[in-house]
């Protein structure tokens, strides 16, 4: 996302009001050499004021010839949202206007209010080019936070709004097929888009002309970047392929040898005792991160209390359907709290306070921490579990099968010693 322009603008003003000028001069020459964004307003009168306020005459001349009233409204932090909103009303079919608009929520983090106006202005001007850019930009940034409740609500509504923002970048480039910024932006989503969707070809294709274009230096070095990222998830599905077709064959085992990774420690200052720590392994990467779950039952098979959900499963409850042992295990009684990012390939360690979901210490017993895992899109799933008995002593249980989670260790810690 786009550096705010307002940082140095404060910083500019901080440094004039210290008596720093040069340094003010410098920043504020260093904000206002990037683009302007929103339509230029005429509020002479609220700028002399702020003028007289701020004792700024020298460092106003310096914004003269970039339109200085609305430099310095941006520098103060009024940015004019509120200023397009009366001037769309007045001219509700000015796509232009929709669109500074959009951008005026992009700055501002409004991305669901930027994503309204800039469809608004597509849908009167469908050859703006800035209009599909921005909306791409846009629905990047709503992806970027992850899951969260609206999937409960639809859970395509990730996988659409992803395809909604290819589709705004793919309308940009035919529009605009020699831009190289728009050719960058659409080969970076068709690399970060599973590869089953098939536009891999279409985004080597796309960063391989930037690369062929008058980009500037960085701009190529970043095609290079998602190029190289490019090729090596093409490589990656071809071992996928052969761990979902031939997964008892040697060269399957050779995959998972490849990718296992190699183990971590853990930090036992950071925690008190009593306390039981879970390591496993998860020992497979697929074109998506798995969905995992890992809680706890006693040992009448009683659910106790979940230590983690990846975000999908977390926020879609019932509706998920790929961790069917912990959903019938859980009823999702404490799933907000502990639902987290999905985790991918790699050694993970979690610690486990003891408490159930209500928050009350368990009783001295058996208990089965639990670990579930699938796949998409290549189906592939795993259930491991490992006994540790809660009582005086320490206990220690090691469970290595499978291939997806070859690897479960967990450590009880008594209070009265490790």
């Amino acid at each position: 996302m786009r550096r705010k322009l307002n940082t140095l603008d404060f910083l500019g003003a901080t440094y004039y009001v210290t008596r720093s000028q040069s340094a003010a001069v410098s920043l504020g020459q260093n904000a206002i050499r990037r683009p302007m964004r929103g339509t230029l307003i005429a509020l002479n009168n609220k700028l002399t004021k702020l003028r007289n306020v701020l004792l700024l005459p020298k460092f106003y001349k310096h914004l003269a010839n970039l339109s200085a009233a609305f430099s310095l409204l941006l520098l103060l932090g009024c940015f004019q949202t509120t200023d397009l909103k009366e001037t769309i009303q007045r001219e509700p079919d000015n796509p232009t206007l929709l669109v500074e608009l959009g951008k005026a929520h992009f700055d501002a983090e409004h991305y669901e209010e930027a994503r309204k106006a800039l469809k608004k202005a597509i849908n009167i001007d469908r050859s703006n080019v800035e209009a599909y850019k921005w909306l791409a930009l846009t629905i990047r940034e709503i992806l970027a936070k992850g899951y969260d409740d609206k999937i409960y609500e639809d859970d395509d509504y990730r996988k659409d709004l992803t395809f909604e923002g290819y589709k705004a970048l793919n309308k940009a480039v035919r529009l605009a097929p020699e831009d190289s910024e728009l050719r960058l932006l659409r080969g970076i989503a068709g690399v970060q888009i599973p590869f089953f969707v098939r536009k891999l070809g279409r985004a080597i294709d796309d960063l391989n002309r930037v690369l062929k274009s008058g980009a500037s230096r960085s701009t190529k070095a970043e095609a290079l970047y998602w190029l190289g990222q490019a090729y090596k998830k093409k490589a990656m599905s071809y071992w996928i392929k052969v761990v979902t077709k031939d997964p008892n064959s040697r060269a399957s085992k050779a995959v998972f040898d490849r990718m296992r990774p190699a183990a971590k420690r853990f930090d036992f200052s950071q925690y008190q005792p009593p306390v039981l720590t879970i390591h496993f392994i998860l020992g497979f990467q697929d074109e998506l991160e798995p969905q995992t779950a890992v809680w706890v039952e006693d040992g009448g098979g009683n659910f106790v209390k979940t230590i983690y959900v990846s975000g999908f499963s977390g926020h879609a409850k019932e509706r998920q359907v790929r961790l069917p042992k912990w959903g019938n295990s859980s009823k999702f009684v404490d799933v907000d709290a502990v639902t987290g990012a999905s985790i991918d390939l790699g050694h993970h360690i979690y610690a486990w306070d003891l408490k159930d979901s209500s928050g009350r210490i368990v009783t001295a017993g058996e208990y089965v921490v639990k670990v579930e895992v699938a796949y998409w899109p290549s189906m592939q799933y795993q259930l491991v579990s490992a006994p540790v008995d809660l009582g005086e002593k320490e206990d220690r249980t090691v469970v290595e099968e499978g291939k997806f989670a070859p690897y479960l260790e967990v450590n009880y810690f008594p209070l009265t010693g490790r």
